[in-house]
């Protein structure tokens, strides 16, 4: 199975199909991501099917990404998800949300798994720092045992 099938499916999988459908009108196309690709190119083809374009999210079914505390907030935090993902509800700006994100630290190297965090962090009207590719490989060092997503109770908890 080659990495791009394996992205959309994976895509295809923690959005839904049905929510895939009706939330984004063609699906964007599939393109390798080159080693280093910058954090804007793997926004568009592993996070925007589900999160949008616009960092708005689907209504009701996948958390927004603008304005997010949990994307502004303690850095570790948003690697930590990036890395083995999330499961269960969680809230955002108000709103509760329940689902999953995929786990995409075995898609990407530090570089690119900083690249896009250090993206979401600066769009959409965020304003946060970047993040470092040392601070990627810290926590992937740091968590390296673990083989399931992230809950909010485990992220709130473990004071990530």
């Amino acid at each position: 199975m080659t990495r791009r099938l394996l992205v959309v499916i994976t895509v295809v999988v923690a959005c839904g199909a049905s929510a895939v459908r009706a939330q984004v009108p063609a699906a964007p196309p599939v393109v390798p991501i080159p080693a280093g690709a910058d954090g804007a190119k793997i926004f568009a083809v592993t996070c925007a099917a589900c999160h949008l374009a616009t960092g708005l999210g689907a209504e009701g079914k996948i958390p927004p990404l603008a304005g997010s505390e949990w994307v502004v907030g303690d850095e570790g935090r948003l690697v930590r998800i990036i890395l083995h993902g999330l499961a269960g509800e969680v809230e955002v700006q108000g709103e509760t949300f329940s689902g999953a994100m995929p786990t995409w630290g075995g898609a990407f190297t530090d570089e690119q798994i900083a690249s896009v965090a250090s993206y979401v962090r600066r769009s959409w009207g965020n304003k946060a720092p970047a993040v470092l590719p040392t601070t990627v490989a810290r926590i992937r060092q740091a968590t390296q045992a673990r083989k399931t997503p992230w809950t909010v109770r485990e992220l709130l908890r473990d004071g990530s």
